[in-house]
């Protein structure tokens, strides 16, 4: 077997080329270059939408246009279809390596352009803020979890992989090394950020007697934030043990087609925090850890603070004009009636 347009003297992998067969064999590659979050987005996509589309075909049959099409046809949201087609492509990059095709089909996909989200709409007001404290457990493990991320703008996974001597009671900051979260098959796996770099977050005065509580009698190397019984902190038994679905809408509700509150929603009310606290955004991008200032600048903001100061000068401007510049008098409605307006 040799590639289409390869030199025939060098002869291509024999044997079980197609794409279900590929991902068996060298899935193990492709995750390890990706993060755990990522691993279980991409393995839920290649069970529903990847094998399904492509799982039987040989992986060199399979042309941009094939791609495409699948990924017009996946249900699901975007950011779904694009773990998908990140799946396959990730898995196209691994069989060039090992010669089963030249070139990868997924490069050269038109997609709709998607509009930027919204993140600072799901952040919490301070009056939404101050309803979650409220549902809250008054006391215990799981409150200081949810108030340290809102505190610190941290991902829940570097919040449960927070250790005791992460603490510098010195300079007032946390260093952020690490993230615990479920692997593919829900055990857990202790790894770096999702940017692969260590930063530093505020303690700030709120934060304080909640660290040294969650720090009590706990060796420098222990985790800080952990359940009742010692075990790590996720998403589900969080949610589970808090009974979150039932709460969350008396905390925030959002239009209908839209999802309901979430953990990372926290993350994005941190985030606006800092901005409404006057911090520069170079500042609120380091301690967020955002590789790109233009992330960062999503919850700025800045479009809705232009709109706000557009208000006075507009309303000086019409204000000074007549009532019948303004509004066209008895010549303006002729011209309107001839013009069929």
């Amino acid at each position: 077997m040799t590639l289409s347009g390869s030199d025939p003297a060098v002869p291509s992998p024999v044997g079980a080329d197609t794409v279900g067969a590929l991902w068996d064999r060298y899935r193990p590659v492709v995750f390890s270059k990706i993060a755990p979050g990522t691993q279980r987005a991409y393995h839920y996509a290649w069970r529903l939408r990847v094998a399904p589309s492509f799982g039987h075909r040989a992986i060199s049959s399979i042309s941009t246009l094939d791609v495409e099409e699948a990924f017009a046809s996946w249900s699901g949201s975007e950011s779904t279809r694009a773990d998908a087609l990140g799946a396959l492509s990730a898995l196209c990059r691994v069989a060039i390596k090992g010669g089963f095709i030249a070139a990868n089909p997924c490069i050269g996909v038109d997609r709709r352009r998607a509009q930027a989200p919204d993140v600072a709409g799901r952040a919490l007001t301070l009056a939404e803020y101050s309803r979650l404290l409220e549902v809250l457990p008054p006391s215990g493990p799981y409150r200081r979890f949810v108030l340290a991320m809102i505190y610190t703008g941290c991902r829940l996974g570097e919040v449960a992989g927070l250790r005791v001597s992460d603490i510098d009671w010195t300079s007032r900051t946390l260093r952020l090394t690490r993230t615990a979260s479920p692997g593919v098959r829900g055990e857990l796996v202790v790894g770096p950020t999702k940017g692969r770099r260590s930063r530093s977050v505020p303690v700030v005065a709120q934060l304080e007697p909640i660290l040294r509580e969650a720090a009590a009698g706990k060796g420098e190397h222990e985790y800080l934030f952990t359940g009742p019984r010692g075990g790590f902190i996720n998403s589900k038994n969080l949610s589970r043990a808090l009974d979150w679905h039932a709460i969350r809408d008396q905390v925030k509700t959002f239009a209908p087609g839209e999802p309901p509150l979430h953990w990372h929603d926290l993350r994005h009310t941190a985030a606006v925090f800092l901005f409404d606290a006057g911090l520069p955004a170079p500042d609120v991008q380091a301690i967020l850890g955002h590789s790109s200032l233009l992330v960062t600048q999503l919850y700025a903001d800045t479009r809705r603070l232009a709109a706000q100061r557009g208000v006075e000068p507009l309303s000086r401007f019409f204000g000074s004009q007549s009532r019948g510049q303004l509004e066209g008098g008895e010549s303006a409605a002729k011209m309107a009636s001839d013009l069929g307006i």
